[in-house]
């Protein structure tokens, strides 16, 4: 078991679709995708281009306009001078047409890249996930039905986050435990289209009013735990309840580079490029776990104490 957060296990089921759906698929589409962005930063190079050739036209039309006016009214000498000059201005924009003509290609040549990488992307993508959502149709176990316990104010705070960044997440589901009269409840569920259900847990080091050890490492309930979810066709991602409490995007980064591992859909991660890695942080024992309940640890970062 890993012994650090963010913790993230995967179902055998799962690794073997990565196995033979090469992963590096996703990191392919990935790498298009920035290329994308990258190609996209050019497009001050696409008006510039475009606003140059327009005042190219505008200088001729006045210009031809000078030259109609100078013939009919040859008395004005100042107009001859512009007329000469326009012959000469349109001789450049000639010449800077012909120049610029590699430019066009370029030009066109960018288009084509990005609907290629686009539609190349789009179509990799929708094979992939059609894919996955074969291989786990009818694999995965079901809620059974929902917790009624009320949810902590760090689960109420993440859950607001998780629904700005992911379109369908839930609180609160149940599931039979078959070592155990009592179910076991999911903090949050995040479904994807391709199938794909991830559970998200929130781990505290001790229970709030009891102050007894909770998620230790050496108590072995969680190992069992992730196993129960595993063998049933989930992806199961722990974080600390202060990752959570203080870095909820940081966090949302992690669960977007998992679906975008396992479904090669980058949408969400793509959407927070510019959010900080989340660093890891040590998992704890029954010892520290009770260390920090004498010192209240918990308080040092839940908002409900800060105020």
């Amino acid at each position: 078991m890993t012994k650090h957060y963010p913790a993230i296990f995967y179902p055998p089921l799962i690794l073997k679709f990565l196995a033979k759906n090469h992963v590096s698929y996703s990191q392919i589409t990935y790498n298009h995708s920035s290329k994308l962005r990258n190609l996209s930063n050019n497009k001050s190079h696409f008006s510039d281009i475009w606003i140059a050739k327009f005042s190219y036209l505008i200088i001729f039309y006045v210009f031809a306009i000078a030259i109609i006016i100078s013939i009919l009214m040859p008395s004005y000498v100042w107009l001859i001078a512009i007329t000469l000059i326009s012959i000469i201005l349109g001789i450049l924009c000639f010449i800077s047409s012909d120049s610029n003509q590699q430019t066009t290609k370029d030009d066109f040549r960018f288009i084509q890249i990005i609907l290629k990488v686009s539609s190349t992307n789009g179509m990799q993508t929708l094979r992939h996930k059609a894919i996955l959502k074969h291989w786990l149709q009818g694999q995965v176990l079901q809620p059974s039905g929902i917790s009624e316990a009320q949810a902590g104010v760090s689960e109420k705070d993440f859950y607001q986050v998780l629904i700005r960044i992911f379109p369908n997440v839930s609180q609160g589901a149940t599931f039979d435990n078959p070592n155990s009269p009592y179910p076991y409840s999911a903090d949050f569920i995040l479904v994807h289209t391709s199938g794909l259900i991830i559970d998200i847990e929130i781990d505290e080091p001790y229970v709030g009013n009891t102050k007894e050890p909770h998620h230790c490492v050496d108590q072995g309930k969680d190992k069992i735990r992730n196993r129960f979810f595993t063998s049933n066709n989930w992806v199961v991602i722990r974080f600390s309840e202060k990752q959570i409490v203080k870095y909820p995007y940081h966090c949302c980064k992690v669960i977007a580079s998992v679906i975008a591992r396992v479904t090669g859909d980058y949408t969400f991660l793509d959407r927070l490029q510019n959010v900080p890695n989340l660093s890891i942080e040590p998992m704890w024992n029954i010892k520290q776990a009770k260390k920090w309940a004498r010192l209240d640890y918990r308080k040092t970062y839940l908002p409900i104490y800060q105020k």
